[in-house]
């Protein structure tokens, strides 16, 4: 599995440079209705190795939470066997360690959700990186048959229109793909969600205050990297749009676009949008945002700016 998942970076960078080529081989041959599609190409650089390495990391959590409970088990078993811990002390030492393993159960049972949840996630960056593959071969097929073809005129104008309505088809295939891709994306994200907080939530209940407390000091102590996460995002988007050369339509950004949404970019702002996703995809990581990766202690916690 892993022999062709960290292959998938390698083949979304090459699909972008392919389908970049392609459309402007197209814009130039009298088919402009290719560049938007490069965009997309822009977004879908993904690493599935590395979603995979994290379910795989997640799983030996899993694993090694269900030894120490084999553990627990047995080294309650011997210490309570006999008549000797029939009293209030025994009674009261079989309740913690029942509540010590339902704890040890309960982060396996989260390590478990984690790694399978990573584990889908690879796959399906993997699969939309082969269909990006896919349309970017097809891309350039369409430019070397319009190039072809303009050599006989009447034969031109039907490639032109063919290759129209191909490009026309692989983009509402496109939406497709992608809305379901962040329907998943999401479905995943809630239901990481949902068990943190049901788990704080069921502690709290309880009288157990110390999961609410352990969820609010580490979102605390990662900050600085859900802050940067979040900036990276907006500029990755960010020159997403503006490779695409229109203002964004959709979500928060359409809005903010206001009247704007969907308008041509001023002209020179696509071209810098192109070539600082040229550098991106070169260097691994956005332009702006990629070196300013917060430092991590090893205690895992990040340090803030005035620290």
């Amino acid at each position: 599995m892993t022999a062709g998942l960290d292959a998938g970076a390698d083949i979304a960078r090459y699909s972008l440079e392919a389908a970049t080529g392609a459309a402007l081989a197209l814009s130039a041959l009298g088919l402009p209705a290719a560049w938007p599609l490069v965009p997309s190409f822009f977004m879908h650089q993904y690493d599935p190795q590395v979603f995979w390495d994290g379910g795989m990391a997640w799983t030996k959590v899993a694993e090694d939470m269900r030894q120490a409970r084999a553990d627990v088990e047995k080294t309650v078993k011997d210490v309570t066997h006999g008549d000797a811990w029939h009293s209030e002390d025994g009674r009261a030492f079989d309740q913690r360690m029942d509540r010590y393993l339902r704890e040890l159960l309960s982060i396996e049972i989260r390590a478990v959700a984690v790694a399978a949840v990573l584990f889908l996630t690879a796959l399906l960056t993997m699969a939309v990186i082969l269909f990006m593959a896919l349309l970017a071969a097809v891309l350039v097929a369409l430019a070397a048959w319009v190039a072809v073809a303009t050599v006989f005129p009447l034969s031109a104008a039907l490639a032109r229109i063919t290759a129209l309505n191909a490009i026309i088809e692989m983009t509402a295939t496109l939406k497709e793909v992608e809305a379901g891709l962040n329907t998943t994306l999401h479905l995943c994200a809630g239901i990481l969600g949902t068990l943190i907080a049901g788990d704080v939530f069921v502690g709290a209940t309880q009288g157990g205050f110390g999961g609410l407390k352990d969820f609010i000091d580490g979102t605390i102590a990662q900050g600085p990297l859900l802050v940067w996460g979040t900036a990276n995002r907006i500029e990755r988007d960010a020159t997403a749009w503006g490779i695409g050369g229109r203002f964004p339509e959709e979500g928060v950004a359409g809005r903010i676009a206001g009247d704007r949404a969907g308008t041509p970019l001023p002209p020179g702002l696509p071209q810098a949008a192109g070539a600082k996703g040229v550098n991106d995809v070169r260097t691994g990581g956005q332009t702006v945002t990629g070196g300013l990766t917060p430092g991590r202690r090893p205690d895992g916690s990040y340090p803030y700016p005035w620290e």
